[in-house]
């Protein structure tokens, strides 16, 4: 599925939502949902061209493959965050996006420790020399 159709399917979905909201609240958000769901199966198709694309770089930069590992999940729980805090903000709850929003930073921040740790000693290393 190219972005063209993607486009298409989320405007058309949107009109229909906002036509059944006024009668039909539970299947305008349940139809925004499924939409969402079939978006993001078609783009997640897509991931193992990037992933490919990725270890190629990783061998020829020689990269430790820690960090690509490292970076790959952070996008993940990204996106993942995203997807479920915009599906929340539809649904009319702000505080349960913004409690997702803040859930996925802190997993974030806790996915990418190990980074840090090796940041951190080689900071000091440089330092003790």
């Amino acid at each position: 599925m190219n972005i063209f159709s993607i486009c298409v399917l989320a405007v058309v979905t949107v009109i229909i939502a906002v036509m059944l909201k006024p009668k039909n609240g539970e299947t305008a958000i349940m139809l925004g949902v499924s939409c969402g769901v079939i978006i993001l199966l078609a783009v997640l198709s897509q991931i193992s061209s990037v992933i490919g694309t990725v270890n190629q770089i990783t061998a020829a930069a020689e990269i430790n493959t820690d960090y690509i590992t490292i970076l790959i999940k952070v996008t993940g729980i990204c996106l993942l965050t995203e997807f479920a805090a915009n599906i929340c903000k539809d649904s009319g709850s702000q505080s349960l996006a913004g409690n997702v929003s803040l859930a996925g930073k802190i997993m974030v921040t806790v996915t990418a420790l190990p980074l840090y740790s090796d940041i951190l000693n080689t900071v000091l290393s440089l330092l003790e020399t």
